[in-house]
């Protein structure tokens, strides 16, 4: 599958039960999907060389980057998330997640990433970073996450929560 191909693909409407196939695909060029409403997607395993650009996109369903490399930017700043975000095993250099809203789970479990920033985001379910290794900072100043915050077995180089508001359980490095 192509770049042009996969850009088609997610622009399909969105069907429930349905998403787009397309684990272990390689781009080199960066997947611009800012500002569109794209349906459901597995990209896990992906290698997405050039980045990827989602401002203000409305994902409407599953969306996955599994155990996925993003060289380049991982821009999401702004976007919606009608369900989870499972980016289990995530290769990336620093996530931007900033102004977003994910509907269901936040999950970087097990994630190698330079760091992670979702300031004055709102997240409705669950946020894990359980045995991410994160270089850089995670910064979640502003942010209401209306699930709980599990961090244990986590390397994190720095934790901003400033004004952060954690409505369910803790779960944070020994």
């Amino acid at each position: 599958m192509t770049g042009a191909e996969l850009l088609a693909e997610l622009q399909r409407p969105w069907r429930h039960g349905e998403h787009v196939d397309a684990r272990g695909i390689v781009l080199e060029a960066p997947l611009i999907l800012d500002g569109l409403e794209v349906r459901g997607f597995d990209l896990s395993g992906a290698r997405l060389n050039g980045g990827i650009s989602a401002r203000g996109t409305r994902f409407r369903g599953l969306a996955w980057l599994r155990r996925a490399t993003v060289r380049g930017p991982c821009d999401l700043r702004g976007a919606t998330f009608r369900t989870d975000l499972r980016a289990d095993g995530l290769v990336a250099g620093d996530v931007c997640l900033d102004g977003s809203e994910v509907q269901g789970v936040l999950s970087f479990a097990g994630a190698r990433l330079g760091a992670l920033s979702m300031r004055h985001a709102l997240m409705m379910a669950n946020v894990t970073l359980e045995g991410a290794q994160i270089d850089g900072p995670v910064d979640m100043s502003g942010t209401e996450i209306l699930g709980g915050f599990w961090t244990a077995g986590a390397g994190i180089a720095a934790l901003n929560h400033h004004e952060a508001e954690i409505s369910g359980r803790l779960r944070l490095p020994a």
